[in-house]
């Protein structure tokens, strides 16, 4: 019999031909760095909100990711900290939560659901018990600007004072530990192994949704599992300002510009790879170019990455360098976000931004040529900031065309 640690690395080991995880022990050490910001700032405890669309800092926090409820992590100033879940996910909460406290908050079910079985509490009664009756006391929030009505008015019962805590936090989780890139590092390897079968499966006649399903099949089989709704576009569907699409039942036509861009994720950290191919045989001229351009650009903006360089300069080399080639117009969308435990996530290289470049950042360098009146483009490779620049950590090689003699 063996217990459930050594069942879970036996099952790692199986899935990834290696022993990845994020142990207990990085958890707790997260758990200390959160009550040290609350010390500084002067707060008694910290909560920490998601559901399975935001699900980054209750991940980040317990290694639980909810499926259809919300879920909150407590953090009080001087006490280990609190993993909160709905009924329905109960199960699946003590499965994969790294926080040993898991209460079952009857705020977080599903309205109109009964759970009879389920010993609940509330979110208002949960907090006096850990802080003390009648107390107001002061809770750090990460993104309180975008919390739910719902979830905000249970934890402000008690005239309880709520602080937005997300720079802090967020530049915390910007920086990734060893085994968190060893993880992205993984997902990565196995999204560049579905993007290349997506790319021999792109030939004219196919559908869209059919090259999506091939993915996704090499995804599942490799034992991660898919990341955001992928994008298989062609054509017309990518003419004007089509920065993201979903797969449909169009059939692919030959010369026809055709985006792929999937992604998966390990043990909740994800990838974001981007390829556009020119569909058959057939290479017309001004989508040869397009291609081209944004494949060079891309490969510009990684090599301006290192540590100690801002995120608006490196946005400033994406921009000059298309205004530079003649599509400044076509850069619609910024080229370089954050990417780990969500496929899109802080920091960002936009045209204001003033983060600066640290080693253990990870990125997706995304650049994307859009609103031509042919399709549109998307090249797009994860990196991971180190001491002398980035490695890149997508394996699907770059395409580039020659137009037809």
């Amino acid at each position: 019999m063996i217990d459930e640690n050594a069942f879970y690395v036996i099952q790692t080991i199986k899935r990834y031909g290696c022993w990845i995880m994020i142990p207990k022990q990085e958890f707790s050490f997260r758990a200390k760095k959160i009550r040290e910001l609350l010390e500084k700032s002067k707060m008694d405890g910290a909560f920490f909100w998601g559901d399975e669309f935001y699900s980054g800092y209750v991940r980040y926090l317990s290694d639980y990711t909810p499926l259809l409820e919300y879920s909150a992590v407590l953090i009080p100033v001087k006490e280990d900290p609190i993993l909160l879940a709905g009924p329905e996910c109960e199960d699946l909460a003590k499965s994969m939560s790294k926080i040993d406290d898991i209460r079952i908050a009857s705020e977080l079910a599903i309205p109109g659901e009964e759970y009879p079985h389920s010993k609940t509490i509330t979110i208002e009664r949960l907090i006096s018990e850990v802080f003390g009756a009648g107390k107001t006391i002061t809770l750090g929030v990460v993104e309180l600007g975008s919390m739910p009505v719902f979830l905000r008015r249970a934890v402000e019962k008690g005239k309880n004072k709520l602080i937005d805590f997300t720079k802090p936090v967020e530049e915390m989780r910007a920086i990734k530990s060893e085994n968190e890139i060893a993880l992205m590092k993984k997902a990565y390897e196995i999204a560049s192994e579905g993007l290349d079968f997506g790319i021999e499966a792109v030939k004219p006649g196919k559908k869209e949704c059919e090259v999506a399903g091939e993915v996704a099949r090499t995804i599942w089989n490799a034992g991660a599992e898919v990341s955001h709704l992928f994008m298989v576009a062609s054509g017309k569907r990518l003419a004007g300002m089509t920065v993201l699409n979903r797969p449909s039942d169009k059939i692919i036509e030959d010369g026809e510009l055709v985006v792929i861009d999937i992604g998966a994720v390990c043990d909740g950290y994800y990838s974001d790879n981007g390829r556009t191919l020119i569909a058959g045989k057939s290479r017309p001229k001004e989508s040869v170019r397009a291609v081209n351009v944004a494949t060079e650009v891309q490969e510009k903006i990684i090599d301006a990455m290192k540590p100690g360089v801002k995120g608006y300069e490196v946005d400033r080399v994406a921009r000059e360098a298309v205004e530079k080639l003649g599509f400044g117009k076509n850069l619609i969308a910024g080229p370089v976000h954050g990417v780990g435990l969500a496929h899109c996530e802080k920091p960002m290289c936009g045209p204001t931004s003033d983060v600066v470049l640290k080693e253990g950042m990870t990125f997706a360098v995304d650049m994307g040529l859009w609103n031509l009146p042919y399709g549109g483009v998307r090249i797009e490779d994860g990196v991971v900031v180190t001491k002398k620049g980035v490695e890149v950590l997508t394996k699907t090689k770059k395409i580039r065309y020659t137009v037809n003699a």
